[in-house]
């Protein structure tokens, strides 16, 4: 499935690519304001392999804590690592399993509206 993303800046990028994977793997979930926030590091080589490892960290976590992560905010953004904090939402109506997020047509590129970004996920 192809995930098309754009943002004003990176990191609301990032964020937003966060938001469109909860929102395709549940259609309806429960937030609870006494969650707790999760932070979150991640590392790669290159701005493109960050949103590989990005999206593949909260599939591993919708997996292992049965929550999708809707509520997100990206702390800090270089090129090769990304801090965030997430807070988890219990799904109610599951829509799309997620397997990963891949890097076939992998590709964040500035736009007139600021970023794009063009992911292939699994499912």
């Amino acid at each position: 499935m192809l995930l098309k993303i754009t943002a004003p800046t990176l990191p609301q990028l990032f964020e937003e690519a966060g938001r469109a994977l909860a929102e395709l793997m549940a259609e309806q979930w429960t937030g609870d304001p006494a969650a707790a926030t999760e932070l979150v590091v991640v590392r790669a080589l290159d701005r493109e392999a960050l949103l590989v490892e990005w999206l593949n960290e909260l599939v591993f976590r919708s997996e292992t804590r049965e929550r999708v992560y809707p509520y997100l905010r990206v702390t800090g953004l270089t090129d090769r690592e990304l801090q965030a904090q997430i807070r988890g939402a219990v799904p109610n109506l599951l829509r799309t399993a997620v397997k990963a997020a891949t890097y076939h047509r992998l590709q964040i590129a500035p736009s007139t509206d600021g970023y794009t970004a063009t992911v292939v996920l699994d499912v």
